[in-house]
């Protein structure tokens, strides 16, 4: 328990300087906004992780921002992306972060079992280049004369995927793949392939042991275990035909393209379907507290990509975009912060 205090200090006292040393100053920014103080709860995940780190950072950007007196709870709760979403409706949340496709099932049906939810509304998307980054081994596509997973399934070529248990984002990637392409795992296994879960490491170690030929792991560039994969394997990373990105951007994912050279053995670039990182808040947020959220954000953009490396993709003037928050409404405060700048219309 000291140990994860300090731990939790140390972030936070880091971030405090970061954002003393390079913010703008945002005490203004929160035009029209209540003089009363606001308690809010920002949900994300485990203590050390740098998603958490980012998450105190931002939680001191936004503080400022807000009515003097104003605290921002970071707790390391999210159960991540694919359920994030429901932290809305059981109340252990006004903001967290969650992937766009999933927010967007959560929003409209349901996700993961549970009931469609409407208690969260969208601030900011795309603030990271996640994908379903994938590849095959060369021996696999030597040996059948391809490196289309589309052509593979069409004929019943015996591929052994390799992704995270049920549940994670990759396994949901894997599960849509088959799905468009109108196959199930029960399939693949009686061409002689299979569909493995399993961590990163254990992974790993299949695909050096010969007894993998792909896999996909909705993760990005800087992906450590990418790279191992790449650096110690014979690979191949793969691109998806348009008709089937197209099926994932109906489903609420975008194209994220994946620069040449990010890993050994791709030395071109390819477009992945992605579901980046978005920050939603609870529905019944005070316009102006969502408002001045927001206006936080899009007006320090370069001191957040400059302190959090990964939030390049962030763009304030698309940001808010329907394809950009997995369609998920924009809550009100926030379109109006992105109407009285011009980016929407």
């Amino acid at each position: 328990m000291k140990k994860q205090i300090g731990v939790i200090c140390m972030v936070l006292a880091g971030a405090s300087m970061l954002f003393a040393n390079g913010s703008k100053d945002t005490g203004s920014a929160a035009k029209g906004s209540s003089s009363k103080p606001v308690n809010l709860v920002f949900s994300t995940d485990q203590v050390g992780s740098s998603t958490y780190v980012k998450s105190a950072g931002l939680a001191q950007l936004w503080q400022k921002a807000l009515p003097a007196g104003s605290a921002i709870d970071v707790q390391p709760t999210s159960p991540g992306g694919m359920a994030a979403p429901y932290l809305f409706s059981s109340g252990a949340a006004d903001i967290a972060f969650a992937n766009g496709a999933p927010a967007k099932w959560a929003y409209e049906k349901g996700n993961l079992g549970r009931p469609a939810t409407k208690d969260f509304r969208a601030l900011v998307g795309s603030l990271s280049a996640i994908s379903a980054v994938n590849f095959m081994t060369t021996s696999f596509i030597k040996k059948y004369g391809t490196d289309e997973i589309e052509e593979v399934i069409a004929r019943k070529l015996p591929i052994r995927i390799g992704c995270s248990p049920k549940g994670s984002m990759d396994y949901k990637c894997v599960e849509l793949l088959l799905s468009y392409l109108k196959v199930t795992p029960e399939d693949i296994k009686s061409w002689g392939g299979d569909v493995v879960n399993g961590g990163g490491s254990d992974l790993g170690d299949m695909l050096k042991n010969g007894k993998l030929d792909m896999i996909l792991d909705h993760t990005s560039a800087e992906s450590s275990g990418m790279v191992q994969n790449a650096m110690t394997n014979d690979l191949h990373f793969t691109q998806w035909r348009d008709a089937t990105l197209d099926y994932f951007v109906s489903e609420g994912f975008e194209r994220v393209t994946l620069p040449g050279g990010s890993f050994k053995g791709q030395p071109n670039d390819v477009v992945d379907a992605g579901t980046p990182d978005c920050v939603f808040v609870k529905v019944d947020m005070a316009d102006d507290v969502a408002y001045a959220l927001t206006k936080a954000m899009c007006e320090n953009r370069e001191y957040l990509v400059k302190n959090y490396p990964s939030m390049e993709p962030f763009d304030p003037a698309t940001c808010w975009q329907p394809g950009k928050v997995g369609g998920v409404p924009l809550h009100p405060g926030a379109e109006r912060y992105f109407r009285e700048v011009g980016y929407m219309k």
